[in-house]
């Protein structure tokens, strides 16, 4: 009777340097991607390796080079009542960074910032930070550690890159919106500790000096629905009067929209309500939400190539400014 079958050994790299009649160096040159082979016998070392079965031994790879390739996405907190993790635009942004980094030969390791601390960040050849946290001061945490870094976000990223939406325009988008329906009145909700929040409140001023509008009040509040709501309760009570509400986040939006049917305001007749991000609640909530629209998508690809670049030691590139776009909805147009 015939012997248990064996598995076929796989061929060694010398072997498949023999096959392709190259050295060993040109093919591990050709395999590890090198721009020191010429595109056409890159292909060929490429495709005998596939026929004949080789694999590459990562770990020693990674050893010889002194690289991990692999590419750490630190969010500054687990989800939570002010930001949700597992909102469908992440997926947009983790599908952009995918399309970059994936063809690039680098892994992704998606974690937070306490998790990337105690680690001392080991495993990873460079950092994407999602989440300055409140004046910078998380995103300057995790940069301690030293590695390339690439920063969503606003205001100064230190040495490393920033990406970021146009948060300027889209306050002033925001605010034109208002203007152009007919309110004059304005409250603006959000904290301007954050950068990004900071440069929408600059954008909102840009327009208004221009005009016979006003800002009647800034309520501090982060970026919750609770928050949002409590933070037009108080204003009630102050009595401020406003017919227009600018909010630094679509969860701040919805929860002033609760406040103010709470307190028997019709919207969009009486406050219209413009959000940021347009997140799935601006849609979903009831009434839908008019938001600035930011390009998740766009901005993974971006953050992405601005950190292979660093870590690959090719010029950095500057910081990038990113389009946004005024999304109408029923908040401000009615049903």
């Amino acid at each position: 009777m015939p012997g248990p079958h064996k598995p076929k050994r796989r061929p060694t790299m010398a072997e498949v340097a023999e096959l392709a009649g190259v050295s060993k160096i040109t093919v591990s040159r050709a395999l590890s991607g090198s721009d020191l082979v010429r595109p056409e016998l890159k292909e060929k070392i490429v495709k005998v390796a596939h026929e004949a079965g080789y694999r590459m031994n990562v770990a020693a790879r990674n050893l010889r080079t002194q690289r991990t390739r692999t590419i750490a996405v630190v969010f500054e907190e687990l989800s939570s009542d002010t930001r949700q993790i597992s909102e469908p635009v992440l997926l947009f942004l983790l599908g952009g960074l995918m399309e970059v980094l994936t063809p690039a030969d680098y892994a992704m390791l998606v974690t937070t910032g306490d998790h990337f601390l105690n680690s001392h960040g080991t495993a990873a050849d460079g950092v994407i930070m999602i989440g300055q946290g409140a004046g910078g001061r998380r995103m300057e945490e995790v940069a301690a550690i030293d590695l390339p870094m690439v920063v969503w976000g606003a205001g100064n990223a230190g040495s490393a890159t920033l990406v970021g939406s146009d948060n300027e325009q889209g306050g002033r988008l925001a605010a034109q919106h208002l203007l152009d329906i007919g309110r004059r009145r304005l409250l603006f909700l959000g904290d301007t500790e954050h950068a990004e929040v900071a440069d929408r409140l600059a954008g909102i001023h840009d327009i208004l000096s221009s005009s016979e509008a006003m800002l009647v009040a800034k309520q501090t509040c982060d970026f919750s629905r609770k928050a949002g709501a409590e933070a037009i309760r108080k204003a009630i009570a102050k009595g401020l009067e406003f017919d227009g509400i600018l909010a630094a986040s679509d969860y701040i939006a919805a929860g002033a929209c609760d406040a103010l049917i709470e307190a028997g305001l019709a919207i969009p007749d009486d406050v219209a309500v413009v959000g940021f991000d347009d997140i799935s609640i601006a849609a979903n909530n009831r009434p839908a939400l008019s938001s600035i629209r930011q390009d998740w998508g766009l901005a993974g690809q971006s953050l992405a190539s601005a950190l292979i670049a660093k870590v690959e030691g090719r010029e950095t590139l500057p910081d990038i400014t990113l389009p946004v776009e005024l999304v109408i909805r029923e908040s401000t147009a009615g049903p």
